[in-house]
């Protein structure tokens, strides 16, 4: 649609404020695409508000809106976003008809740093988590370096009644900036909402231990928050004993590579068909369960690099996440996984 002056409109505008709009279905063909395309000038290039048109043509904010959406399924509008990066469609393509997400975005890699893969993740985490957070969201939010390049990605200018939640307790003992209760706090931050805390370590000694400290009120109140929320960004962990040396025994390790572990999310582990894998650790975990990620209404996952191709692949198969943020390396390496029977 080429853009008009407002005052090339005249004689339209003129024309539809003669008469009250019918309903679309009382139009024929040429008259509905008038009308339509009219509306939808007066909204896109003149930028008047729903309010504003539907003064003009007497009628009301809901039936423009209506219109609107019309104009686009009908090819009238077109709206094309172009994101600060390159995406391999390809990729993506055959991933969704493998798996049933409702999103997926795989970007281009040109660079074989590790820290230029994860802020490139982090930016297009960011710009779809943007997308998706509107006012009263509950945000669920794991750790690690992934998503912590994510929060701070996030530039945006919303200014929206959230609340930020971490779904685990404290991890990241040595580094705190990668936890998930400083990345809530920074994350409401960032759009203005609130956040709120799980005062307790993400594993403690006894089973009898955790089970004392998740009836603690404040705990408890946290944790049904966490479970109960709109949307969940994690990432997930492929196993390697670097990352788990400071909770788990290296004969606990190897027990869990016996049995197949091939990844993590949140602390849960699974095995390289999406099943859960029960341990002893599990039972002295404080946080929510790979269960409570299947009722959130979307669990988004950034993830990428090679490495935690299996991680990926097993949490799509157990249907742990909605929408799949990686890079064309864990794509490809995830396709010849399942082309070749594992």
């Amino acid at each position: 649609m080429n853009k008009k002056e407002t005052s090339d409109l005249v004689p339209e505008i003129a024309e539809l404020e003669d008469q009250t709009v019918k309903n679309a279905e009382e139009l024929d063909d040429v008259e509905k695409w008038h009308l339509l395309s009219t509306v939808a000038n007066l909204y896109y290039n003149n930028e008047m508000t729903q309010d504003q048109i539907a003064g003009k043509i007497y009628t009301s904010r809901s039936k423009v809106s209506r219109m609107l959406k019309e104009a686009r399924e009908l090819g009238i509008v077109e709206i094309q976003i172009h994101e600060p990066w390159d995406r391999k469609m390809v990729l993506e393509q055959r991933l969704q008809e493998m798996f049933p997400l409702k999103q997926i975005r795989v970007i281009t890699v040109r660079e074989s740093n590790l820290s230029m893969v994860l802020q490139k993740l982090g930016e297009t985490a960011a710009y779809y988590l943007d997308t998706v957070v509107e006012r009263d969201t509950v945000l669920g939010i794991s750790w690690g370096n992934t998503i912590y390049h994510m929060v701070h990605a996030v530039k945006t200018s919303k200014n929206i009644p959230l609340t930020v939640v971490p779904i685990m307790g404290a991890a990241v003992v040595s580094r705190p900036e990668r936890d998930s209760m400083d990345l809530a706090r920074e994350l409401a931050a960032a759009y203005g909402g609130k956040y709120r805390y799980i005062y307790a370590p993400l594993f403690v000694k006894s089973k009898e231990l955790r089970d004392q400290i998740v009836l603690e009120p404040n705990i408890m109140e946290v944790l049904d928050l966490a479970r109960g929320a709109n949307v969940m960004l994690t990432s997930v962990g492929p196993m390697t004993y670097k990352t788990w040396k400071d909770y788990i025994s290296l004969s606990t390790m190897k027990e869990l590579e016996k049995r197949g572990t091939v990844g993590h999310i949140g602390g849960h582990f699974y095995d390289l068909k999406g099943n859960t894998i029960h341990s002893a650790l599990t039972e002295r975990m404080i946080g929510i369960g790979l269960y409570d990620l299947k009722k959130a209404q979307e669990v988004i996952c950034v993830a990428g690099m090679e490495d935690k191709a299996e991680a990926i692949l097993g949490a799509l198969r157990g249907g742990y996440i909605d929408t799949l943020i990686t890079d064309e390396l864990a794509a490809a390496r995830i396709l010849e996984l399942v082309e070749s029977g594992q």
